[in-house]
C-alpha cells in the first residue's frame, strides 16, 4: 500500500490584484506549512499542474524555491496550463536547466514518464504532452498522472477525450479547482489547495486529496479541507461600513444610486461600485412628450419645490421645443 498526497492548481501569485502582498505571502507560507505536516504520514507528494498562475516573478520563485527545497518526501511536480509557455512547452523546464532546485526529493517532470516510487508504477502525462496528444500506453497497474480539463457544465467543456485515460486503474488530476471524482471515471480532481479568485462567501472548501492505495480495487479518497485565509467578495449597501477583516482578505461591491456613489471614496477594500437599475415602477412616463413636458415631469419626481419658475427660465431659452 501506498499513500499519496495529491495537490493541484496552487496558483503562486504574490501581485494580485486587490489582494495585499504580505498578507498573500503569509497564506502561501501557512500552505506550505499544511504541506509539511502532511509530508510525515504520506509516502509520496503528487503535485498536478499549476503551481504558478503564470509565469513567475523572482520573488514568486523565492517562495516556491523555499518550499521545495525544504520538502522531506518524494515530490514529483508536472506542469499545467498556466505554466505553458507556447503547444508542448513549458516554463518549468528553465528550473532544470538553471538547475534551480538541490533537494533531491523533488523531481520536476515536463515529458511523459513512468517511474517507480514505493513499489507502486505511475505514469505521468504532462500538459504539453496532452496538447500534441502524445499520450502514452498503458502498463499494468500504473496509476496516470496529469492535467486536463474536464467538462462542468453548462459552460466549460472538456479538452480531452476522457476515453482514452479509461484504461487507468486510477487518474490524478489538476485543472479543476473544486473537489471531485469525474463523471463514472477512476478520476479525481483535488481542487485548488486555497480559492484564487474571490468567493462570494465563506462556505466553499479547499485542501488536498489523501489516497491510500493497493490495487485498482482497493483504494480509498480522502478530501484533507484546509482552514488557510481566503479571498472573500461581499456585495454591501452604499450605508455599510466596509470592514477590513483580519484573517479573511475582503473586498467590496459597492451599491447605491449614482449620487450616493459619487460620493463613495477609494479604498483598498473597494471592488467596484454597482449603480441601481431602476425597476418597472421607479421608471417615468416619458412617452410622446415634449421637452417641457420632460421636465416638468423629471422635476415633480424630484419633488422641486421651485419647478414652475426653473420651466419658465428654460422657456425664456427660446429652445425649440
Amino acid at each position: 500500500m501506498i499513500k499519496i498526497l495529491h495537490s493541484a492548481d496552487w496558483h503562486i501569485n504574490l501581485h494580485k490584484k486587490k489582494v495585499p502582498y504580505e498578507w498573500q505571502a503569509n497564506r502561501f507560507r501557512l500552505f506550505f506549512e499544511e504541506i509539511h505536516k502532511l509530508e510525515s504520514d504520506c509516502d509520496v507528494h503528487i503535485l498536478a499542474g499549476d503551481v504558478f498562475d503564470r509565469k513567475p516573478e523572482p520573488d514568486e520563485v523565492c517562495l516556491f524555491l523555499r518550499f521545495a527545497n525544504s520538502v522531506t518526501i518524494p515530490t514529483y511536480i508536472i506542469p499545467g496550463n498556466h505554466e505553458a509557455t507556447r503547444k508542448g512547452k513549458t516554463f518549468l523546464e528553465y528550473f532544470h536547466e538553471q538547475h534551480a532546485i538541490t533537494n533531491s526529493n523533488v523531481v520536476l517532470i515536463t515529458e511523459n514518464k513512468s517511474e517507480n516510487i514505493q513499489g507502486q508504477d505511475f505514469c505521468f502525462f504532462p500538459y504539453g504532452e496532452m496538447q500534441t496528444d502524445n499520450l502514452p500506453e498503458y502498463k499494468e497497474g500504473e496509476i496516470l498522472v496529469t492535467h486536463i480539463r474536464g467538462e462542468v457544465p453548462p459552460h466549460i467543456t472538456p479538452e480531452y477525450d476522457f476515453e482514452k485515460l479509461r484504461p487507468w486503474p486510477l487518474i490524478l488530476l489538476g485543472d479543476i479547482h473544486f473537489n471531485h471524482r469525474y463523471l463514472d471515471y477512476p478520476a479525481y480532481y483535488c481542487g485548488s489547495p486555497m480559492n484564487v479568485t474571490f468567493d462570494r462567501n465563506n462556505t466553499k472548501n479547499y485542501g488536498v486529496n489523501i489516497i491510500e492505495y493497493t490495487d485498482k480495487t482497493n483504494y480509498s479518497v480522502d478530501f484533507k479541507i484546509f482552514d488557510l485565509p481566503k479571498l472573500i467578495r461581499k456585495t454591501v449597501n452604499v450605508t455599510d461600513e466596509l470592514k477590513e477583516e483580519d484573517y479573511h482578505h475582503t473586498i467590496y461591491e459597492v451599491t447605491g444610486n449614482l449620487d450616493e456613489l459619487s460620493k463613495v471614496k477609494d479604498s483598498k477594500l473597494l471592488d467596484k461600485k454597482i449603480a441601481y437599475k431602476p425597476d418597472e415602477d421607479s421608471k417615468l412616463d416619458l412617452k410622446d412628450k415634449n421637452i417641457i413636458e420632460e421636465l416638468d415631469i423629471y422635476l415633480e419626481h424630484l419633488k422641486v419645490n421651485n419647478s414652475k419658475q426653473i420651466i419658465n427660465e428654460f422657456l425664456e431659452l427660446n429652445i425649440d421645443v
